[in-house]
């Protein structure tokens, strides 16, 4: 699966919408990063099942002293 990447004028109304006045040489270093940020952020996103959510398999009770919860 391919993400198209966003185009400056697209990442210019982001960096805007969350109020990041960027002067035009850090607005550069923010373009250069998205290019490298969003393919390894498209590799990370998968539809996962709720249960692969580490929260809902955490025990703590595993962790206390005390007979094995096994």
């Amino acid at each position: 699966m391919t993400h198209a990447l966003l185009t400056r004028d697209e990442i210019a109304v982001l960096a805007k919408a969350a109020g990041l006045p960027l002067d035009p040489g850090c607005f550069d270093e923010l373009v250069e990063a998205y290019q490298a940020i969003e393919p390894a952020l498209a590799r990370l996103r998968r539809d996962r099942p709720r249960a692969d959510e580490p929260a809902h398999v955490y025990d703590p009770r595993n962790f206390m002293p005390g007979p094995s919860r096994d």
